[in-house]
């Protein structure tokens, strides 16, 4: 193994691989980017994979401005690697069935308004075409954001990677860090399973696992594992053309769809979410491509909403349902930035829209890391904005189900 790097990022998931890229554009060759199974192989595989720029009416300008770079990102990549990103912008539905909601659309629209964001108010009628094979009957309003859409985690961080080491990233698989050297209050050096790394400067982009990691240089850090899982249909007759077919999501059912593969993929969020802490003294992430036991229960309800808006599912049978570890925070907005720790940075926790920030927060890290600012003012999501209550797990684990259970 190399003796030393300019930086060490720890997680190959999609946000350390976007860091990765970003970095090498920036011109710092000789990045090692660390992970302990294969890449992708503990949260990052089993996302659904939405894009969308408005996480609803009180949306924060960070989430547009990050969510917004991908389509520059995917066609960056595209032409730099020759690669599919996977990016597929086939627009996003919110449906309203109440009146309430469809203030909330309003209230959408005219924040979407404000950051820019495109997005047209529609009546159920005029749904119809850009969703056939939905009933709208009770569908009071729709609101129709062409820009959105989904990315396939595996093409995206494919084309990631191979940009990342088109630009001098040294990927290296199945190397466990064991220990971060602060020796004089400042990041030294990585220990891992195959030798140290000297370096001035490490990223935890460890996702679910970015608290362990974080102990290993004293700094606490404030990511909660939860479960989340989705369901995905067998292939439907007709199939359905997932580059052709919007996403979907119902807010006040906390429900979505899009289509995958010629099949659908359910899910939504739960009223008692659940967190993931390993038993004893196990780490989150220790085993590649982990899945929990399906919560049968829980899914029966999405399943139910699903048959309803898409009367055909009434014949078809679940494939498969997903039930796996995501990132979660007290606020539910990942964390970008320095810790108190010189050298330390956190690229974590992107639990909610991980796949549609992870882009923008590669670009925000690297910019700030190579020249020490940013053109993008990020400074609510620094990692330390939850202060002493970071290293309480009981309080971030309150907090963060909380949040989740409001998404």
């Amino acid at each position: 193994m190399g003796a030393s790097a300019p930086a060490v990022i720890i997680g190959g998931g999609v946000i350390g691989c976007s860091l990765a890229y970003h970095l090498g554009r920036a011109g710092w060759r000789d990045t090692v980017l660390l992970e302990q199974h294969e890449l992708t192989e503990g949260t990052t595989w089993h996302t659904a994979g939405f894009v969308t720029s408005m996480r609803g009416p009180d949306g924060p300008g960070w989430h547009a401005r990050l969510a917004g770079y991908l389509p520059a990102l995917a066609a960056m990549l595209r032409a730099e690697t020759g690669l599919d990103p996977g990016w597929r912008p086939v627009g996003g539905l919110r449906l309203a069935l109440s009146h309430t909601h469809v203030d909330e659309l309003r209230r959408l629209a005219r924040r979407a308004d404000e950051l820019g964001v495109p997005l047209e108010l529609r009546g159920a009628s005029a749904t119809m075409n850009l969703a056939p094979r939905l009933d709208l009957t009770d569908v009071q309003a729709a609101a129709w954001l062409p820009g959105e859409g989904f990315v396939r985690p595996k093409d995206f961080v494919g084309a990631l990677v191979a940009g990342a080491r088109t630009h001098g990233a040294d990927i290296r698989t199945g190397v466990r860090v064991t220990g971060i050297d602060a020796t004089g209050g400042a990041v030294r050096a990585v220990h891992t399973s195959d030798g140290v790394i000297e370096t001035p400067v490490v990223v935890n982009a460890a996702g679910a696992a970015a608290g362990a990691v974080g102990a290993l240089a004293g700094v606490g850090v404030p990511v909660v594992p939860v479960l989340h899982q989705y369901g995905v249909t067998d292939v439907l007759q007709p199939a359905l053309d997932p580059d052709t077919t919007p996403t979907c999501r119902v807010p006040e059912q906390q429900f979505y769809l899009r289509g995958a593969n010629g099949a659908v993929i359910i899910g939504g969020s739960r009223p008692d979410p659940v967190a993931a802490w390993p038993a004893g003294d196990a780490e989150p992430l220790a085993k590649a491509r982990d899945l929990a036991e399906p919560d049968d229960a829980a899914f029966a309800r999405l399943w139910q909403l699903a048959r309803a808006r898409m009367p055909e599912l009434a014949q078809a049978k679940l494939a498969k349902i997903m039930h796996g570890v995501e990132a979660y925070t007290p606020d539910g907005a990942p964390l970008a930035g320095p810790t108190t720790l010189p050298g330390l940075w956190i690229a974590a926790g992107g639990g909610l829209h991980g796949m549609a920030l992870a882009g923008g927060l590669g670009r925000h890290l690297a910019e700030w890391i190579t020249t020490g600012s940013s053109t993008w003012d990020l400074t609510a999501l620094l990692p330390d904005r939850f202060g002493p209550s970071a290293t309480n797990r009981d309080w971030l684990t309150t907090r963060a189900l909380a949040t989740l259970a409001r998404t």
